[in-house]
C-alpha cells in the first residue's frame, strides 16, 4: 500500500485534492493531507508519515511558494515530489525546477493512482499518461491521461481527511460542491480555451454528474450548511439545472450559492433558484464598457441584457455578486469608471473587483505583451500571487487603477462620493486604501457566503499574511 502526502497551501475546501485522496484510497492506497505553508511543518509531516510521494497542487502565482516548499523538502526526502494543478498543466517547463521529480498535466486521479500502483509493485512509472517524469536531468513527456467520462464513478471528495488536518474545516458553515467538469466558453482572459486544446482527443471535455449522484453526496454532509456550487457555469445544461433545483428544494432547501452566466439567466431559471433558497448568484460582469467586454475580453454581452438580468434577480429577491476587473489592456480610466457605474445601475449587492492579471499563454496575456504593457520576457514567475494587490502592467497611470480598485466598493455604494474618490486615485499608494479594501471585501465575503462573523474573521486572519506578502 503506497502512501501519498497531499499538501494544501490555501485555506479553502480544495476539492481537487479531496477527489484525489478519495480516488487513490478507493484503489487501495493511503492518502494523507496537511494544510501548511512553511517548510518546517512540512518536513515534520514527512518524517512522521513517511510517504512514497509528496504531491502539491498550484495555480500560477501560488506556484512560487509551492516550489520553495518542494526545494526545502528535497534534501531531506528520498521519495518523489510531484506538482499538479493548473500551473504545471499550462507551464510544463516547471518540471525543470530542482525541487520536482514529476508533474501532472490535466486531470490527476488516474495518473496519481497509476503512479502509486507502480511504486507498490516496484514497476516503472515513466510512461504513465498525464505525468512528465524527470530522471537524471532527462524528462519523459507523456500525453495527458484520458478524461474520466463518467463522473458518477468517482468516489465523493474525502472531506474527512481535510477536517482531520485542521478543525477549521469541520466547523465551516459552508461546503463546496462540484457537479460538472469543463466549461464551453473561451474567454480571452481565461485558460479554458488552452485547456480544451490540450485535452482535445482525450475524451469529452464538458461532463456533468447525474442529479442522483449530486444529491447522494449532499446526504453525506452535516446540515444545514450553505452549499457553494463551484461549477464554472451553473445552468449550461438547462434541463439538468432545473431538475436539480426542483429536487434540491424538496429534499434540502439549504442556502445555495451558484456561479451563473448572465446570458443563461431568464425568468424560469431565476424562479427555480429562488424556490431553492438561493442565497447568492455570482455573475461575471468583468467590465461596464461594451468595447472592452466585446473586443478585449471576448464577452459579447449587451448592457441591456445585463440590466435585464439584474432587474429579474432583484424582482425575485435574489442577491447577487458581480465579478469585475479593472486595469485591463487598453482600458482608460473613464472605461474603468463605467464598470463602477454599471454596478451602481445594477444595484449589485456585492460588487467584487480584481486587478487584471496578464496570465501568459492566454489571449489577453499575449495581447498585453504585444502592446508592450509587460516586458518581452514576461513569464509565469512574474505573475502575482494575489489579484487584489498590485498590477504588473507598465503604464504611467497604473497607480490610479490600483487606487480605484481599493476604493471600488464605496464608490459603487455611495455615488455622491465618486468625484472625491476619483480625486483620491491621484494619491500615492496608501496602506489606508489597502485596509479599506480588505474591510470591504471581508464584509462582502461574509454576506455573500453566509458565513458567521467569527468564522469569517478566522479565515481572514489566516489569509491576511498572504495578502501582504
Amino acid at each position: 500500500m503506497a502512501t501519498v502526502l497531499l499538501i494544501q497551501t490555501e485555506w479553502f475546501e480544495h476539492l481537487g485534492l479531496l477527489y484525489l485522496a478519495a480516488y487513490v484510497r478507493s484503489r487501495g492506497h493511503r492518502p494523507e493531507l496537511r494544510v501548511l505553508r512553511q517548510p518546517r511543518p512540512l518536513q515534520a509531516a514527512v518524517a512522521q508519515i513517511k510517504p512514497q510521494v509528496v504531491a502539491f497542487s498550484a495555480t500560477t502565482g501560488m506556484h512560487r511558494r509551492v516550489l520553495e516548499l518542494a526545494r526545502g523538502l528535497r534534501p531531506v526526502f528520498p521519495g518523489l515530489i510531484l506538482l499538479g494543478g493548473p500551473h504545471p498543466t499550462y507551464f510544463p517547463e516547471v518540471i525543470g525546477d530542482p525541487g520536482l521529480d514529476l508533474i501532472c498535466r490535466g486531470e490527476g486521479e488516474k495518473p496519481l493512482a497509476e503512479l502509486l500502483e507502480a511504486l507498490d509493485r516496484g514497476q516503472d512509472f515513466s510512461q504513465v499518461p498525464g505525468l512528465w517524469v524527470k530522471r537524471e536531468g532527462r524528462v519523459r513527456e507523456n500525453p495527458p491521461a484520458d478524461l474520466i467520462a463518467d463522473l458518477d464513478s468517482l468516489p465523493f471528495p474525502d472531506r474527512g481527511l481535510l477536517e482531520a488536518a485542521d478543525p477549521f474545516f469541520g466547523r465551516s458553515a459552508m461546503r463546496r460542491l462540484v457537479t460538472m467538469r469543463g466549461c464551453p466558453y473561451r474567454c480571452a482572459y481565461c485558460y479554458n480555451g488552452t485547456l480544451q486544446d490540450l485535452l482535445h482527443g482525450h475524451g469529452r471535455y464538458l461532463r456533468q454528474r447525474s442529479v442522483d449522484n449530486v444529491l447522494a453526496e449532499l446526504r453525506t454532509l452535516p446540515g444545514p450548511k450553505t452549499i457553494n456550487l463551484v461549477d464554472d457555469t451553473f445552468g449550461v445544461r438547462r434541463d439538468w439545472a432545473l431538475e436539480f433545483l426542483e429536487r434540491y428544494t424538496r429534499e434540502f432547501g439549504w442556502p445555495l450559492i451558484v456561479n451563473a452566466r448572465i446570458e443563461l439567466l431568464d425568468e424560469e431559471l431565476i424562479r427555480a433558484l429562488q424556490a431553492a433558497n438561493c442565497h447568492c448568484v455570482q455573475i461575471g460582469l468583468e467590465s461596464g464598457d461594451a468595447k472592452i467586454r466585446e473586443q478585449v475580453l471576448g464577452r459579447k454581452l449587451s448592457e441591456e441584457k445585463i440590466l435585464a438580468a439584474g432587474e429579474a434577480l432583484h424582482r425575485h429577491g435574489l442577491k447577487f455578486l458581480t465579478y469585475n476587473m479593472i486595469g485591463l489592456p487598453e482600458e482608460t480610466l473613464e472605461q474603468a469608471l463605467s464598470t463602477l457605474a454599471l454596478n451602481g445601475r445594477l444595484r449589485a449587492d456585492y460588487p467584487r473587483v480584481s486587478i487584471f492579471q496578464p496570465y501568459p499563454r492566454t489571449a489577453l496575456g499575449d495581447r498585453a505583451r504585444a502592446l508592450g504593457l509587460v516586458a518581452p520576457d514576461y513569464a509565469a514567475d512574474q505573475v502575482s500571487e494575489s489579484y487584489f494587490r498590485r498590477s504588473v502592467l507598465r503604464r504611467p497611470d497604473i497607480r490610479r487603477f490600483e487606487n480605484l480598485h481599493k476604493l471600488f466598493w464605496p464608490a459603487v455604494r455611495w455615488p455622491r462620493l465618486r468625484p472625491a474618490i476619483l480625486a483620491l486615485t491621484r494619491l500615492p499608494r496608501n496602506p489606508l486604501f489597502d485596509l479599506l479594501f480588505l474591510a470591504s471585501i471581508g464584509l462582502q465575503y461574509r454576506a455573500a457566503t453566509n458565513r458567521p462573523l467569527g468564522e469569517t474573521l478566522d479565515l481572514g486572519w489566516k489569509n491576511l499574511r498572504a495578502y501582504f506578502s
